[in-house]
């Protein structure tokens, strides 16, 4: 009786210590994700500003609309949209920033967990990691972990770790049911995938077409799992868009689908997006790594990671379908990561079980290697991505914060404002009608013929509705010698359209001299007939304003 008592109280030891280890490395792996946030804190992204705005005016009972009484749905994440509506209500308006950083960087956490509970699921089916694939799972987390664009994501208050959660979080639960054949909310989690991103709906019939592949069609309790998981996803879709119908005047896509589905001439290829994610942040061909479970010897595992080799490849031809983005850090890819971790770390156990007949654990280190290693090749671009994330604090404190509180003290409440960026100055100043001239937020340029940004429509559209201020983006080459007036030029074609509009001329340009005793910028506007400007800081010291000009009843200046 004495062996029998002797070996359980060795194995509940040996799992003790397996739990242990597990728990000591997922808190390293956590640690090194929230010390690479802090590399980057200082992001800011403007365009989160813009679903704030609808979220504040959630908050304040006015429905979720950016200018009120136009219903246009100018945002692409609704869960986000109302979870930054709740921290406005609690946490009051000032305070969104923070509050949306936080929630991804929670978001962050959550994938990193997701990420582990799955690949552990995945190593207890090979027999050479069975008893350590809880320690060992981790090796998976730590590459979202110590990925620079999946950190850099996790700071600019928008949904991409929010997606990534959902999604990863959805796949752990559906191979949870797998295993137990009990439902365990998967179904929740991937419906919330499809409400934090349009392509979210795409992601969620991989999944379930991945589950179908992977045989759960076949067993009783599996094919009912599959079919509540679609029902639920189904009926939330259809929530959202009867909501979406009743909301924004009968429209069921966003307003942004129409602004871009033109497509970005300025942006990269699709083909050159994801390329270019490989390189940087996969190790260029070791991409293929996901791809390693398919040698298993194990058809559990083979069948196991179906779900997850579908969503792999849709989010990639998401971006060949939808177009890419042209945001620094992959934000379209990011949310994809996580899986492929999972299936790269699986894949590589894989191989080395295939590679020796009795492995031992010591090999099982060998699953860490790709941590460091993808670590090390990420250095250059992460130290570009902490330049961008600081010279993107300097633009908003020097530029559009800066022209939001000018805004805030030359107007009174309703007047109407046109202009491109409309994040900041949009959210701070709540109390002015905004003209989205790149048609985010404005249906009537968003459905216009052309290109986002370059979208072709008469200018009297905007001059018509007389706005107080219109802002013009200039933009010109670094000169040896300094500024260049001649070479400053209008950003986009519409801008360039409005400048040399006769009514825009009448209305709004106003040239004047100044003493030169006058500081540089004020006498820059006064040469280009403006009210005021402020200086854009951008990369390669390139000169970069937004021109200020004010609606004046006054003739022309001759």
């Amino acid at each position: 009786m004495l062996k029998p008592f002797l070996r359980s109280m060795a194995r509940v030891s040996a799992e003790n210590r397996q739990r242990a280890y597990s728990v000591s490395i997922g808190l390293i792996v956590i640690a090194a994700y929230l010390a690479h946030l802090s590399l980057m804190r200082m992001q800011f992204n403007d365009d989160a500003f813009i679903t704030f705005r609808y979220a504040h005016s959630l908050a304040a009972g006015q429905g979720p609309y950016y200018n009120v009484g136009e219903h246009v749905e100018g945002y692409t994440n609704f869960s986000m949209m109302l979870i930054a509506a709740a921290a406005i209500r609690l946490l009051g308006p000032e305070h969104v920033e923070a509050a949306a950083k936080l929630i991804c960087a929670l978001a962050g956490v959550l994938t990193l967990l997701a990420t582990w509970r799955l690949c552990t699921r995945w190593l207890r089916r090979l027999s050479a990691f069975e008893k350590h694939a809880s320690p060992l799972g981790w090796s998976a987390a730590g590459l979202v972990a110590v990925n620079s664009a999946f950190a850099f994501n996790s700071t600019t208050g928008l949904e991409t770790t929010l997606l990534a959660a959902a999604i990863t979080l959805g796949l752990a639960a559906g191979q949870a049911q797998r295993d137990t054949q009990r439902w365990r909310g998967a179904g929740l989690l991937l419906a919330l995938a499809a409400l934090t991103r349009p392509e979210g709906i795409f992601l969620c019939g991989a999944i379930l077409a991945g589950r179908l592949v992977a045989g759960e069609w076949r067993a009783n309790p599996l094919r009912r799992l599959v079919l509540v998981d679609a029902c639920v996803i189904g009926a939330v879709v259809l929530a959202h868009s009867v909501f979406r119908w009743f909301a924004y005047d009968g429209e069921f896509l966003p307003n942004t689908y129409y602004a871009k589905s033109g497509g970005m001439s300025w942006a990269t290829s699709p083909a050159a997006y994801a390329g270019s994610f490989a390189w940087f942040h996969l190790g260029g061909p070791a991409a293929l790594a996901c791809l390693l479970p398919l040698v298993s010897t194990r058809r559990a595992v083979r069948v196991g990671v179906a779900p997850a080799l579908c969503v792999v490849p849709a989010g990639v031809l998401a971006i060949f379908l939808a177009g890419p983005d042209w945001m620094g850090g992959f934000r379209l890819l990011v949310p994809y990561f996580p899986a492929w971790s999972a299936l790269a770390v699986c894949g590589l156990a894989a191989v080395l079980q295939r590679a020796a007949a009795r492995p031992r654990l010591p090999r099982g280190a060998l699953l860490f290697t790709p941590l460091v290693l993808l670590a090390l090749w990420e250095t250059p671009i992460r130290a570009q991505y902490c330049q961008r994330a600081q010279l993107s604090r300097i633009v908003y404190r020097d530029a559009s914060h800066a022209l939001a509180q000018w805004l805030r003290s030359h107007s009174r409440a309703g007047q109407t404002v046109a202009l491109n960026d409309i994040g900041v100055v949009g959210y701070e100043c709540d109390e002015l009608n905004i003209l989205d001239m790149t048609g985010l937020t404005d249906r009537t340029i968003a459905k216009s013929p052309g290109q986002f940004l370059r979208k072709q429509y008469d200018p009297a559209y905007v001059l018509d509705k007389e706005p107080e201020f219109i802002v013009i983006v200039l933009a010109g080459p670094a000169g040896s010698e300094g500024l260049e007036i001649s070479k400053l030029s209008a950003w986009t074609p519409a801008e360039e359209n409005i400048l040399g509009s006769a009514l825009f001329a009448q209305r709004y340009f106003r040239p004047r001299t100044l003493d030169e005793d006058a500081e540089f910028h004020e006498r820059l506007a006064g040469v280009l007939g403006a009210e005021v400007l402020f200086e854009h800081p951008v990369e390669n010291n390139a000169h970069y304003f937004l021109v200020v000009y004010r609606r004046t009843h006054m003739p022309a200046a001759q």
